[in-house]
């Protein structure tokens, strides 16, 4: 005679081997790529759910909403099902033997409902250098391209340096311009000086003769 947990475990098998008179709705295969000794959750669908079966294989789990209990085969401790969220598949410290095709099987009342997850597991040391090798190509493409941004930018600033120093200079008043004689000869500025006093003496001393002239004996 079989056991109870023998009789769940047979009728569970035969639900997962086929679904006799039910509605079922594929949906698209995910592809998932996870690096080795990660962690990756799978998580489908249970809206109004009352069963919920997951495979890998000849591994499964199987949830019963209206008993509220989890049937499973598993006897891996990183591969488990959330306790709260049934819908969860938890894949802990990935190797690449968990590698494969996941199928998670939700029945309601109108029929079942399939969702496909195809997991890839790579090298986590491949995976880090693809990402050097893409950085590299990266700063390969782009370091001409800043070189040349950087020369433009010195160009227009040598440019717009030169052109302020000559604005500059053309402002600026011219040194050392004598003034002109009527005569249309340059006098330096201190002969200049000397002229003005002596045409300022000149001036003063003709004043006074005439007030002499004027209020003298």
């Amino acid at each position: 005679m079989f056991s109870q947990d023998q009789a769940a475990l047979l009728s569970i098998q035969l639900l997962i081997m086929c679904h006799v008179f039910a509605e079922v709705h594929q949906d698209d295969i995910v592809d998932i790529l996870v690096s080795e000794g990660n962690a990756t959750i799978l998580t489908c669908n249970m809206t109004n759910a009352k069963q919920i079966i997951w495979t890998k294989g000849r591994i499964f789990f199987t949830f019963s909403v209206l008993n509220n209990q989890t049937f499973s085969n598993v006897t891996s401790q990183r591969m488990s099902l959330d306790s709260n969220f049934p819908s969860k598949l938890n894949i802990l410290d990935v190797q690449h033997e968990d590698a494969g095709l996941y199928k998670c099987e939700v029945s309601y009342d109108k029929g079942v409902r399939t969702t496909e997850w195809n997991l890839t597991v790579v090298d986590g040391v491949l995976e880090i250098s693809k990402e050097i090798s893409s950085w590299s190509y990266y700063l390969y493409i782009r370091t001409p391209a800043i070189g040349l941004l950087l020369c433009g930018l010195a160009a227009a600033v040598c440019l717009c340096s030169r052109k302020l120093r000559t604005a500059t200079s053309n402002q600026d008043p011219v040194p050392d311009q004598f003034p002109l004689q009527s005569g249309g000869e340059v006098v330096p500025p201190q002969l200049q000086g000397d002229v003005d006093r002596r045409t300022n003496n000149k001036q003063r001393s003709q004043y006074l003769e005439r007030l002499n002239s004027i209020y003298g004996p």
